[in-house]
């Protein structure tokens, strides 16, 4: 599928990446983000093999780039907000978890 040349002169990264994104309907940094998700839980666990810290690793690393990429109006805020929301049930998940062994 062959899509339209970028109108106007792009002349930086965010120009670029803007159109990249436009071009799919806004889905192509929710999906990499998405995707990185995915990979950091899944490495995580089998290094550390908790379901937890693989969580809240992923959610973290995940909401600071959503939060960077919403800086430069790349993701939506709704979608940064989604991480917001995982990495704070992913810190209820770890206090209740260090709460059952202390």
């Amino acid at each position: 599928m062959t899509y339209a040349a970028p109108s106007g002169n792009v002349t930086d990264l965010t120009g670029f990446f803007g159109w990249i994104n436009t071009t799919v309907d806004n889905w192509f940094f929710p999906g990499a983000v998405m995707a990185i998700f995915v990979i950091i839980l899944v490495k995580m666990l089998f290094s550390t093999d908790d379901l937890g810290k693989s969580f809240i690793t992923a959610s973290f690393a995940c909401m600071i780039l959503t939060v960077m990429l919403r800086v430069i109006n790349l993701v939506d805020t709704r979608f940064m907000v989604i991480f917001i929301i995982l990495t704070a049930v992913g810190i209820v998940w770890m206090h209740m978890e260090n709460s059952k062994y202390s």
